[in-house]
Parts: structure tokens; sequence; C-alpha cells
């Protein structure tokens, strides 16, 4: 199922890159089973619910400012994009009130983390900021300093992260409420992204707390310095250890016991660059400042010290070439099959990945905003305001 995930992304990008954008787009989904066993008009009132055009209860008055004193220069950014109608977010709420009727007991979970939380960061957030408090640093410190770390762009990464946790967890329990509450990968994951705007700011003795921390509680020594993409599926249950200057692409799958390390020979930039769609099997270890191309597979045990071409599948001590991967424009064409048309004339799946490109689209135009407001540029406000008008 791992493999599958990649096989047309691999080959779409030697097409425009138009064409894999909307691929990649169709691969971030993620439709609860709570949703596929609803009533036909059960669904269509749940399709309309979770419309772009349906805002999120956040007064005005907030957004703009008048009920409060405080004039942080995100705050306007922050609480618009709590605005923007998520349908993941809404899905997961959606199974925690669904799972409150069989285990009632769950209740005080469930309200803590989830129903009474205003969007899916907060939820993490939460969740994580219960798992990882000490004496030294309590839940209630850990929860402000990762909500005010993470940046927009760290948000869609998660976002992106979680439905992989789901999707490409092969377990049929998997929903994306478990991977929120239970999945350990992506909570050290929210840990490691909080570490890296640290690290980032300059902040490196509490980077290197957190990264002390998660390697104690999740199993994974993640250094703060290190680069990964959104999309990541990662399980640390025999650990897995990412160096300082490794760099991690985007959809990769890294299973437990993975190392992207160093050969002890190199100093500075000494360990590996993960391409997109990478899969390291369990075990696997790629040392080195070596580069992993797009695609590849690394097969469990496996030690790399060389290249490895896009596509290929490696494997052995030292690891060699075995294979190339075949591109399957079969797994393409499914994923874009109703593109076009009213949204009468496809299926669930195909208007929940409307609904979720529609949500990406505006998300990342919050990114841009933020990136612009960072650099200083003076036509920022503007671009926001105009973005305000068009989600009231």
């Amino acid at each position: 199922m791992w493999e599958d995930h990649y096989f047309a992304s691999q080959s779409i990008i030697l097409n425009s890159e138009e064409e894999e954008q909307t691929y990649q787009r169709a691969t971030h989904t993620y439709v609860s089973s709570v949703v596929r066993d609803m009533t036909e008009e059960d669904k269509k009132a749940f399709l309309e619910e979770i419309s772009t055009k349906t805002i999120n209860e956040t007064p005005l008055t907030s957004i703009n400012g008048k009920d409060t004193y405080v004039d942080e220069p995100y705050r306007k950014l922050r609480l618009l994009r709590r605005r923007l109608s998520d349908p993941l977010w809404a899905q997961i709420r959606l199974e925690a009130k669904n799972i409150l009727d069989t285990e009632p007991d769950a209740g005080p979970q469930l309200y803590e983390h989830v129903l009474r939380q205003p969007s899916l960061v907060d939820a993490l957030a939460s969740v994580i900021a219960h798992e990882i408090g000490t004496e030294l640093m309590p839940a209630t410190a850990l929860l402000a300093l990762i909500l005010d770390q993470l940046q927009l762009s760290d948000d869609i990464n998660l976002h992106l992260d979680l439905i992989a946790s789901t999707n490409r967890d092969p377990s049929k329990e998997s929903t994306a409420l478990n991977a929120l509450l239970f999945h350990q990968g992506l909570h050290a994951l929210v840990c490691y992204r909080v570490a890296h705007r640290l690290w980032q700011a300059g902040r490196t003795g509490l980077a290197y707390y957190m990264q002390s921390t998660v390697s104690s509680r999740y199993s994974a020594d993640i250094h703060p310095a290190a680069e990964i993409d959104g999309g990541l599926y990662l399980n640390v249950g025999g650990g897995v250890v990412i160096g300082e200057t490794a760099r991690v692409g985007k959809d990769c799958t890294i299973l437990q016991g993975v190392t992207l390390g160093g050969t002890g020979k190199e100093v500075f930039d000494r360990h590996p660059k993960i391409s997109d769609g990478v899969i390291l099997h369990c075990g696997a270890c790629v040392l080195g400042n070596i580069n992993v191309g797009r695609g590849a597979i690394i097969t469990a045990k496996s030690i790399v010290t060389k290249e490895v071409p896009e596509l290929a599948r490696v494997s052995g001590v030292p690891a060699s070439v075995k294979s190339y991967r075949e591109l399957r424009n079969d797994l393409f064409s499914q994923a874009s099959s109703g593109d076009d048309g009213d949204d009468d004339d496809c299926d669930l799946d195909c208007q929940m990945k409307k609904k979720y490109e529609s949500y990406l689209e505006a998300f990342q135009e919050l990114v841009e905003i933020e990136s612009c407001m960072s650099n200083g540029e003076n036509d920022c406000s503007d671009a926001l305001d105009e973005m305000l008008k068009s989600h009231v």
C-alpha cells in the first residue's frame, strides 16, 4: 500500500507541473468511514456544511481586534485561518461524537483534546502538551509554546502528516481520530516542527530540550536543524534517528529503526538528502551526504552509502540497485477522474477531494501572506483584508 501511493506521482513528475500538483492533492484526502456510512441525505448535508463558503464561528470583532487591546501582527491572520472550513477537522469531530455513542467513558479525553478545541492544530497541541509535560515544563507552558512557535506553513504540513498517518497505516482500525490521539510518529513530528522553529529563532537550548524529551518519550531522535517536508508517514515503534543536516522531501514513508546518519568521516553537511516519495523500510540505514532519488525504495536492513537513482529499489549490505519501479498511469487516471463536472456527477471521494483542494488553496494563500509579512513587504495588509472580505 505504501508503494501504490507513489507510483503515479512519480510518473507525473515527468509531465507538466500542473498535472503533478493535481495528483498530489488527490492523494492528500481522507474520507471517514462515519461519512461513508451516512445516508445520502446526511452525506449531502455534511458536504454542504464543510463547504469553503461555510464559516467557522469566530466573531468578526475578534478578527478586527475591536474587542481586545492586544495588537499582535499575526493575530488577524491566525484567526482568519480558523474561519476556513477544514474537511479533515470536521470529520475528526464527527468521529469523536460517534465514539461517544459507544464509549461514553472516553468523554473526558474527547472533550478535552477534540470537541472543545477550535482547530486541528489546537487539538494536536493539547494532546502532545499533556503527553510530554513534566514538572520542569508543565502542560500549560508546553501548550502555549507549541501554539506560539508553529507557523501556518507548519499547520499545512501537520495537516498532510495526519492524513499520511491515517491513509498509510495498514491497520483497518486506522482513523484520523486515532491518529490524532495515539499515533506516536505524528506526535513526534509535531514536536520536531516546534523544535525546528525554536532552532531557527536561535533558541537552541529549548530546541535541544524538545529533542531530548521527544527522544525519550517517542523513541524518535530528530535533530531540530533537520529539514522535513509535509506528508511524512513516520513509524517510530523501534526508534528513528534523523541527523542535523538531513533533509526529507514530501510524501515520504519512514518505518521503525531507520537511521539517516553520518559516516563519521565527514563534518558539517554530513547527512542524507531524501527526495519526494521515498520509502525507507524497517531498519534501513542511509549514511553520509548522499542523495536518494524520487520514489526510491530502501528495503529492510539495507545500508546505503552511495547515491540512489530515482525509482530505484535498493537492497543489501552495502546496498545496490536490484530493480526499478514501473510507472503506473492507471493510478493517476483513477485519481484524476471526476475532476470536471458538477458535484452531483461524481462520487463521495470525488466531492471530498474538491473540498480538500479548495481548503488547501485558501490555506496556501494565508501561508503566502504570512511569508510576505515575515519579509516586511508593504502589500501584505491589503492582501489579508481582501481575503477577509472573500470569507465574510
